[in-house]
């Protein structure tokens, strides 16, 4: 049976275990000689969809460079991260226990600190949750009575590697 939006609404509301504010996404300080070799690339790109008369991706890829230049200059905004004992309310999304596959937590400070929570619906994105001053092993405990642990996991994923790498 499907929860009531005011029900959701109230659950989430009632995640106080932790809270604190997070940046919903990592900023990548870019030098003027990474946009000269951004710009390289879509000209290299643009060219070659020219080349071959493929006037989609010529489009795409000037969209692409536009988004990169306009979207990377924007600072990263908090968004509240809230966890009790029905689910995690990450940015006023309210995430069930029973809807989440598991966690892990990365934990290399200073460098990283990091929470995944990685949802049942492959549909929705992982989400990477920055722990800022969060008890590591407090939050650990609390998430393992309710959701799995993904143990694998040792470092950041891969995605979040190449993305630090090219500082997109």
């Amino acid at each position: 049976m499907p929860y009531t939006k005011e029900f959701l609404e109230e659950m989430a509301s009632a995640q106080d275990t932790f809270v604190w504010e997070s940046p919903l996404w990592e900023a990548h300080p870019r030098s003027s000689r990474w946009y000269w070799w951004m710009a390289l690339v879509v000209v290299l790109f643009f060219g070659y969809a020219l080349f071959t008369a493929n006037y989609l991706f010529a489009f795409i890829v000037i969209l692409t460079g536009i988004i990169l230049v306009l979207a990377g200059n924007e600072a990263p905004r908090r968004g509240l991260v809230q966890i009790g004992h029905n689910g995690i309310v990450y940015d006023g999304t309210f995430y069930l226990y029973e809807k989440i596959h598991d966690f892990a937590l990365v934990y290399q400070p200073p460098e990283l600190k990091l929470l995944y929570i990685q949802p049942k619906n492959a549909l929705k994105p992982r989400l990477r949750i920055e722990l800022e001053d969060q008890d590591p092993i407090l939050l650990r405990n609390h998430l393992k009575t309710y959701i799995d642990e993904n143990t694998v996991l040792r470092g950041e994923h891969y995605s979040d590697i190449f993305a630090r790498l090219l500082k997109l």
